[in-house]
């Protein structure tokens, strides 16, 4: 992440949640994604697609640190989580969970399995798409700029498989 943060000459905190524990509670399926909270710790913007390259995300973002009604009118606006109560959606998060854990420990092959079990129980989940090719495929997500018409072609020799 750092090295988009730099490059963006981003001046706000960026937190990586590695456990994707909100984007379990808000049933997320694509990343990156913003959230905003406040000096108080209050989340004032639920979860959104999130591009510090797209002027009006930097409009949003400067507004809100440099206008203080515009905190209580996003304050107003935030939705509540949206936790899946799908099973096969539960299951497929703890199945990510697990692989998570199984490659922090350096279980790689075994956190992969979980992945495409995860995978195969929720299609439209991006995060974990992207978790199995950032780790198949370090160099198309770490080494410079994400390609995404990598992920793109990858994506169509997934869907003929």
């Amino acid at each position: 992440m750092r090295p988009w943060h730099d490059k963006a000459n981003a001046e706000f905190v960026t937190l990586v949640d590695s456990e994707n524990i909100l984007g379990n509670l808000f049933n997320l399926k694509a990343i990156p994604y913003g959230i905003m909270i406040d000096e108080a710790g209050r989340l004032v913007k639920s979860p959104f697609s999130i591009n510090v390259a797209k002027k009006e995300t930097l409009t949003m973002l400067e507004k809100w640190l440099t206008d203080p009604a515009y905190n209580a009118t996003l304050l107003g606006n935030v939705k509540p989580a949206s936790k899946s109560l799908n099973p096969k959606v539960i299951e497929a998060n703890a199945r990510f969970q697990l692989g998570l854990t199984l490659l922090e420990i350096g279980k790689k092959a075994e956190a992969m399995t979980e992945w495409r079990k995860a995978l195969a129980l929720d299609l439209k989940n991006w995060i974990i798409h992207k978790q199995i090719w950032a780790v198949e495929n370090p160099d198309k997500f770490y080494d410079g700029n994400v390609d995404y018409g990598w992920q793109k072609a990858q994506l169509e020799a997934e869907k003929e498989e």
